[in-house]
């Protein structure tokens, strides 16, 4: 019986529709909205005519069956209803993850935001594709997450300053309070954003079948030595080795775009670096604190093994006995853009 009903309703449906759109074109003939060749229009009345027939049939069918067989078969159609969206939004993650028309952060952003969703609010396959494209679209997860861990990294800064012994008076580094703790930040985000690239080409080297995979690994951030920056000013070697310590960092960058973002971020280090270091004694506690949260946040550190400082430093002399410093930087150009600017004005 319940097949019976289940395809008397179609059936009425499709008949009710089949009136529906035959009347409409006839409606929009008389008022000169379309026109229709006689061909067409003879086949559109037909087809109201037959459809208007067959539905008076179905539902005269329809009506004759007890109404407690269309209750019980409306009762079962609703748990099967139900059981059948169930499962459709239990296995939504596996449809995604398996969809391989998606791009693969589109894929992931989909699947987040499915665990992110409260049991009682549910998205279509579709739905849940326009959402994370807009998510993806418009950065929203990487400004919330960023915006998370500035606050942690400057309650982290905070908590350190406020530690400090009574009587620390650090008030002339208070323009760098600000500073700081966004310096950590970009530092954070560089060498995740490393890790995730990594992550996604190793994955794509997986997929490959024919045994040429060829992977990446992250060896981490080099440590820096203190007088490098302690004679920045004083000698060429310190110069020396600052660049060639930035430069094994910026060859560990998988994109362009990282490198860019590097270079900024070195500059605004060693800034701060410069500026501390020239505080000397007044600075100690201040300074530990911002290479302790570079350290935990970029894992990034400074070398204190006296046999590797030595080593390094031995081999800077050498490098640099042999170094040709008349070489100049191919793209190098005496007029930078604020000069030019400043001269217009």
């Amino acid at each position: 019986m319940e097949i019976s009903i289940f395809a008397l309703e179609k059936l009425i449906a499709e008949n009710e529709s089949n009136i529906s759109n035959s009347k409409k074109q006839l409606s929009d003939l008389e008022s000169g909205k379309i026109t229709m060749s006689s061909m067409k229009i003879a086949s559109t009345e037909n087809t109201l005519e037959a459809s208007s027939a067959l539905l008076q049939k179905y539902t005269d069918i329809y009506k004759a069956i007890p109404k407690e067989e269309k209750d019980k078969f409306k009762e079962l159609q609703r748990v099967q209803e139900a059981l059948v969206k169930q499962s459709y939004y239990k296995l939504q993650k596996i449809r995604l993850k398996r969809n391989l028309n998606l791009k693969r952060n589109q894929r992931l952003e989909a699947m987040m935001i499915v665990d992110e969703l409260p049991e009682s609010v549910n998205f279509d396959d579709k739905e849940l594709i326009e959402i994370s494209s807009v998510v993806i679209k418009n950065n929203i997860r990487e400004v919330k997450e960023l915006e998370d861990d500035l606050l942690v990294i400057k309650k982290d800064f905070e908590t350190q300053i406020d530690s400090l012994k009574d009587g620390k008076d650090l008030k002339h580094f208070a323009f760098l309070d600000t500073y700081i703790p966004i310096i950590v930040l970009h530092f954070k985000t560089l060498v995740d954003n490393i890790l995730e690239e990594i992550d996604e080409l190793n994955m794509q080297e997986e997929e490959k079948t024919d045994n040429q995979a060829n992977f990446i690994k992250f060896i981490g951030l080099p440590k820096y030595e203190d007088w490098w920056i302690e004679e920045l000013f004083k000698n060429h070697q310190a110069y020396f080795a600052l660049y060639k310590w930035k430069d094994i960092i910026a060859n560990q960058c998988v994109t362009e775009q990282q490198e860019i973002i590097w270079d900024k971020i070195f500059s605004n280090w060693l800034m701060v670096k410069k500026i501390l270091n020239s505080k000397e004694e007044n600075s100690f506690d201040y300074n530990l604190i911002f290479d302790s949260l570079i350290s935990k946040y970029a894992q990034l550190e400074e070398e204190f093994e006296i046999e590797n400082l030595e080593s390094m430093e031995k081999i800077i002399f050498n490098i640099t006995k042999r170094e040709d410093f008349t070489k100049t930087k191919t793209d190098h150009n005496i007029h930078t853009l604020y000069s030019n600017w400043k001269k217009s004005k």
